[in-house]
């Protein structure tokens, strides 16, 4: 089941882009479940990680899109999202919030599935990517994108999400076992990363998730190379 926001002011809008959604839903056996909001502010509001894709107006009263696509980037750095817009100049500044694509207004619907086509594909691959983290205070599951970065003291380790902190005790070795080598890199022996939120380097030095963390000079070479491998396998998927 897809869980899906439209952000959009105008309701016959908001109703034609969710008639497409149960149109798209019924003729590829997609199951789905839309909701709409008219005020990009209340929808950040309430924002709890509970969607999958997100189709976003940019031209609303209350907070512009672009604007709303980068609060909720602080929420959230790896929900599907598509804007939609009349025009089609702001439309390409999606890239700075990592938007999937963008719809032009007046929404058309064999434009419409062959995005949402795209989109679906992409949100199924980001559902299957799950986590078992056994904490302190019991099992947690999560989607391997929400995991930012493990860190471990005196064999206390710690979980750190952009929404919460998990707790555990163990070995950084058995937490690097279980977690996808392809993503998930250990620059030294108190911290493992996700390359996915790596934003600078620095030297041996590097930032991920507003934290900065060194790099050792032995691990330096193959994490550069797999922070690289990921990086352009990232970009295949999202092409």
């Amino acid at each position: 089941m897809l869980e899906i926001a439209i952000i959009e002011d105008e309701e016959k809008e908001a109703a034609r882009l969710g008639g497409f959604l149960d149109r798209f839903s019924e003729e590829n056996g997609v199951e789905l479940r839309h909701s709409w909001w008219n005020s990009a502010a209340a929808f950040l509001g309430t924002y709890q990680c509970q969607y999958d894709l997100i189709f976003m107006d940019i031209r609303l009263p209350d907070m512009d899109g672009m604007r709303a696509a980068q609060k909720l980037r602080e929420l959230d750095s790896a929900v599907v999202l598509i804007f939609v817009t009349s025009l089609a100049q702001y439309a390409v500044q999606g890239y700075s919030v990592d938007a999937l694509d963008y719809i032009l207004k007046p929404v058309n619907y064999s434009a419409f599935v062959m995005k949402m086509r795209r989109a679906a594909e992409r949100c199924g691959r980001k559902r299957e990517q799950w986590l078992l983290l056994n904490t302190n205070a019991g099992a947690v599951q999560l989607r391997e994108y929400e995991l930012c970065y493990v860190e471990i003291f005196d064999h206390h380790i710690r979980y750190h999400t952009q929404q919460a902190n998990y707790d555990a005790y163990g070995t950084l070795k058995s937490v690097e076992r279980s977690l996808p080598a392809q993503s998930f890199f250990r620059c030294n022996n108190q911290c493992i990363v996700n390359l996915r939120y790596v934003t600078k380097i620095e030297g041996s030095t590097v930032v991920v998730d507003g934290r900065e963390f060194s790099v050792s000079r032995m691990r330096k070479k193959a994490f550069l190379e797999q922070l690289h491998r990921f990086t352009n396998l990232s970009w295949e998927e999202g092409r």
